[in-house]
Formats: C-alpha cells, sequence, structure tokens
C-alpha cells in the first residue's frame, strides 16, 4: 500500500514551494570576487578593496540565508 504522507517526489506534505526572495547580494559577491582578480592586475588597492567587499558581501548573505532559514515551517 503507498504511504499517503508523501507525494511522488518525496516531498513531507508541504504544498508550497520555497523560493529565495530577490536579492541583490549574490551580484554583490560576483563583482567584488572580479575586483579581486581585477586588482592582481591593476594594482593592490583593488585586492584589498575587493577583498573587503567580499567578505561583506559573504556576511549580508550569510546573514539573509539564516533569517530565511528561520522563517521556513517545521
Amino acid at each position: 500500500m503507498a504511504d499517503t504522507t508523501h507525494d511522488e517526489h518525496g516531498h513531507g506534505g508541504h504544498d508550497e514551494i520555497h523560493l529565495p526572495p530577490n536579492s541583490w547580494v549574490p551580484i554583490s559577491t560576483a563583482t567584488s570576487i572580479t575586483a579581486v582578480f581585477v586588482g592582481f592586475i591593476v594594482g593592490w588597492w583593488l585586492v584589498i578593496v575587493g577583498g573587503v567587499w567580499f567578505i561583506l558581501s559573504l556576511a549580508a548573505w550569510f546573514r539573509g540565508a539564516r533569517n530565511e532559514f528561520a522563517e521556513l515551517p517545521d
């Protein structure tokens, strides 16, 4: 007999598909990595600026992900 608590894809009966909210953080992170690599050619000051930017972007991304995870239904 089939288990009625799970649908055919193994999802535990959640009717709603979770999608993350729109965010500029992934684009900011990618741009900061680009700044670091361009800094290797242009000058070390851009490597430092890009590195700080990268760390701040990751912090924002992790903070948003943690808040989003906390809001998920059980």
